[in-house]
């Protein structure tokens, strides 16, 4: 296990049994799933933060069905091919929202066929963190905050952080200086059908992450990969359930939605950029 840090007063917790204790007498116990929740009431910003339920059960049904193999796959790939130019084992990865596990699990199972790595997910919704703890026991799992990550400065080797927020200054003090930083996220055409089935005019994705990530991070010119495929979708259920895995179920309306729900198959485009980053060296 990477070594972790209480989130109350940043000490060292030490495994004892099932609990997380540090020396001033905070404990965190394992939960029955196998989880441990290091997020602290002041760092919630509702009841339940992060991805419902419903939710985390919809993505876990899709990415069940394989339909973003092809994605995980060039991920798995493109980390191994630098890695091995920039890293030496055993390896600390850190997968920074990892949801309900799908590609915290792939890329922990594809890294332990070529070296010995120690892998954390960690996110922000409890109910999705349940369910990564289904995909594999071997992995430790938290339910904390990405942005205040209760882990030591420069103590990890790989993080990925794929389709959700950027947070550029906690990557930097998480990652090592010969750390990768590894990035997924959407392109223009990504679902393009779906969400002309949702909104009225479709704005173009000005999403940048060099932009966001440049204070820190320099890209590795010849690891970005484009991933450019069509899917069929072929039953009701798994139509109703990539709506509601998407961040489009807040913003769509209930003719919309029920129009695409109506439907007994749905062809769209998959479009996700691969970017990987190192910390400048100052």
């Amino acid at each position: 296990m990477t070594q972790l840090l209480c989130p109350v007063c940043q000490q060292t917790l030490a495994n004892n049994n099932s609990q997380l204790v540090c020396d001033n007498g905070h404990s965190f116990d394992r939960a029955k799933q196998g989880y441990y929740n290091l997020l602290l009431s002041q760092q919630k910003k509702s009841k339940a933060p992060g991805d419902t339920l419903e939710m985390v059960q919809a993505r876990q049904r899709f990415l069940s069905a394989n339909f973003y193999k092809t994605i995980s796959d060039a991920i798995n790939q493109s980390v191994i091919r630098h890695l091995f130019c920039a890293q030496e084992v055993p390896l600390s990865y850190l997968d920074i929202g990892c949801g309900e596990g799908y590609y915290t699990h792939n890329l922990h199972q594809y890294l332990n066929q070529h070296m010995r790595a120690s892998t954390t997910g960690l996110d922000i919704s409890k109910e999705a963190v349940r369910y990564a703890c289904k995909r594999n026991k071997d992995i430790t799992w938290l339910v904390a905050s990405g942005v205040n990550t209760p882990m030591e400065n420069q103590s990890i080797d790989l993080i990925t952080c794929l389709f959700t927020r950027l947070m550029p200054e906690e990557f930097n003090r998480l990652l090592n200086s010969s750390g990768l930083l590894v990035i997924a996220s959407t392109g223009d055409q990504h679902l393009i059908e779906l969400r002309q089935q949702v909104y009225a005019e479709i704005k173009p994705n000005t999403f940048a992450p060099n932009k966001v990530l440049e204070e820190y991070f320099e890209p590795i010119a010849d690891a970005y990969k484009n991933i450019s495929y069509s899917i069929s979708i072929d039953t009701n259920n798994l139509i109703h359930d990539l709506v509601l895995m998407t961040p489009h179920t807040w913003r769509i309306n209930q003719t919309a939605r029920e129009k695409l729900e109506s439907l007994q198959q749905l062809s769209v485009t998959i479009d996700v950029d691969i970017n990987i980053y190192q910390p400048k060296q100052i």
